[in-house]
């Protein structure tokens, strides 16, 4: 099939198949950079929330160690001594070494938490906290201490007990650590990591909110909605659309706070060079198809349209068509070729009109010899009818033979014009008829044209030959009676005069032998009437006009006359 198209068409479509695989290739090749890119995006936003966590978590760890470790240490036993109860100043003393301790660690810590010793069985309290007056409270203990940090009041706490097994009933232990510190070092650490690592992370909790950075913006409050509506694992990522952008979200469970460490990147912010380039690609890719399509249409106009007139114009000129021209508005090498194109044909057509019409000279000759031997003949058969008829005292029969038969030979013998109206023509197929069905008592014949047709021109003896070959081989081969019917009409534009016979009629083998015999050379073996009445109505009225064969439906043979009238215009 692709070999079928012209070179045009085959151009286009190899262009049209390089571009498909141009863009195919380039947006895979896009979209796997992309996800390679979206992936390491992850893998960092990840590792980064990671160390991020694990640093929170160190600092934690070193804040839990620490209060589980300073029940342990030599001046909180002594501070419990029960001969320190006579002796206030000693108590004191050690108490404020118990501080000065505490405080040391506080300095160097990390964080700057709070650490607050109870001891339920002396009801004392020391804290690190000089601005706040912290007394024990019998009641304050009564309930089961969390194990884990908890947080209220914009800050973690966490309590320990010596024995740890006290921590179920905390009343009756010997001490109780409770170890604090503020929201203030965690977002510290949140605005140190967006710092360094040009993320925008913060802490969620279901129930108790978020903990962000100092620069928190209106997006955290859209994630903190989407984070609502999920079931967090312990450590995961997804992607979200938040205000027409792209957000990828990598969330870390804080094993010791209960809180999820949470920091997102926009994808599209980070993706931007790659989806400008894409993009600058993909207008390249228009304006290249809008120069090419351009171009196409130039060459099309230019090229290809007068190639196809010119291929158009050598097929009708092959087809016997010379009256073809071929029109060229340009002036290029096509407009050379045209004119050279047109000379030929007209050349041509002169050459073939001049033959053609000496074949037709020569072929009216060969019909009027012919129809000069015929016609002695058919006179001789009309004045043994007369003398028969004579003998037999039929007056009426021989004058109807006499006034016919003159009728008849006083049209065919006139030659002033090669034109006939149809009535003429229809006048002598009457009184040829008349002579027939007078020799053939069994023939019948009708005759039935619409007046608005009568006055129509068609060549002289146009319609003899037809309804003699109706007579010769339809009608008499036949012993029953037969039917001639004669009609005409006028639709498209179109005459149809139709003669049908009710005759022997023909196989369709002998009816595309005499089709096709129409459009053949004359030759010797081949009858002369009909096969000049195609050729003389071809030659004066065009394509579509000319003699057509079919088989009829009262068993015989339909020959129709078509012709367009256009002489008279």
């Amino acid at each position: 099939m692709f070999a079928r198209l012209n070179v045009f068409t085959k151009i286009t479509l190899l262009f049209v198949m390089l571009l498909i695989l141009v863009l195919f290739l380039y947006t895979y090749s896009n979209r796997e950079s992309v996800r390679v890119i979206e992936r390491e995006i992850q893998n960092n936003t990840m590792n980064h929330l990671s160390t991020f966590a694990d640093s929170v978590e160190s600092n934690i760890y070193q804040l839990s160690l620490y209060g589980i470790s300073i029940g342990q240490d030599s001046s909180i036993q002594e501070y419990q001594r029960p001969d320190y109860k006579e002796i206030p100043y000693e108590r004191v003393k050690v108490g404020s070494a118990i501080l000065e301790k505490m405080n040391l660690y506080n300095a160097a810590s990390k964080w700057h938490s709070t650490i607050t010793l109870y001891f339920p069985r002396l009801q004392k309290v020391i804290s690190t906290d000089y601005y706040a007056y912290t007394p024990y409270k019998e009641d304050e203990f009564k309930e089961p201490l969390s194990k884990s940090w908890t947080y209220t009041q914009n800050q973690f706490e966490w309590y320990t007990t010596d024995p740890t097994t006290a921590s179920i009933k905390p009343d009756k232990a010997r001490l109780i650590t409770k170890i604090s510190f503020p929201v203030r070092h965690l977002t510290a650490m949140l605005d140190q990591n967006k710092l360094n690592n040009n993320g925008d992370p913060f802490m969620f909790h279901s129930e108790l909110g978020l903990i962000s950075n100092s620069s928190g913006n209106d997006t955290l409050s859209l994630i903190h909605n989407k984070l609502q509506q999920m079931d967090l694992q312990s450590r995961g990522g997804f992607t979200t659309n938040l205000d027409q952008t792209e957000y990828y979200v990598s969330y870390i469970q804080s094993g010791s706070l209960g809180w999820y460490y949470v920091d997102y990147v926009p994808m599209q912010q980070i993706l931007r060079p790659i989806t400008s380039s894409r993009n600058l690609f993909y207008a390249s890719i228009t304006v290249l198809i809008v120069m090419s399509i351009i171009v196409l249409y130039v060459l099309y106009r230019s090229v290809q349209l007068p190639l196809l007139q010119l291929v158009k114009g050598t097929n009708r000129l092959s087809t016997g068509d010379f009256t073809v021209r071929l029109h060229h508005s340009s002036r290029n090498e096509f407009s050379l070729l045209f004119a050279r194109f047109n000379i030929m044909a007209q050349r041509i057509q002169e050459l073939i009109e001049n033959v053609y019409e000496e074949q037709l000279r020569r072929r009216e000759a060969t019909l009027k010899q012919l129809q000069s031997q015929i016609n002695p003949h058919f006179l001789y058969n009309c004045l043994f009818y007369i003398k028969n008829m004579a003998r037999m005292k039929n007056e009426k029969a021989v004058v109807a033979m006499a006034l016919n038969l003159g009728e008849y030979y006083r049209y065919i013998t006139r030659s002033e014009n090669h034109l006939a109206t149809i009535k003429e023509e229809l006048t002598m197929v009457k009184n040829y008829l008349e002579i027939q069905s007078l020799r053939l008592e069994r023939m019948h014949f009708t005759i039935d044209v619409p007046d608005n047709i009568l006055s129509k021109t068609v060549p002289r003896l146009t319609l003899q030959p037809i309804v003699e070959n109706a007579i010769i081989h339809g009608i008499e081969p036949r012993s029953e009676d037969g039917h001639i019917t004669i009609y005409a009409d006028y639709k498209d534009e179109r005459y149809t005069i139709t003669v049908e016979d009710s005759g022997l009629g023909m196989t369709d083998d002998q009816l595309d032998q005499l089709k096709s015999n129409l459009l053949k050379p004359l030759d010797e073996n081949m009858g002369c009437g009909t096969w000049n009445v195609h050729q003389r109505l071809y030659f004066l009225y065009g394509d579509g006009a000319g003699l057509q064969y079919e088989h009829s439906p009262s068993g015989g043979v339909r020959a129709s006359i078509t012709w367009h009238d256009n002489i008279n215009e």
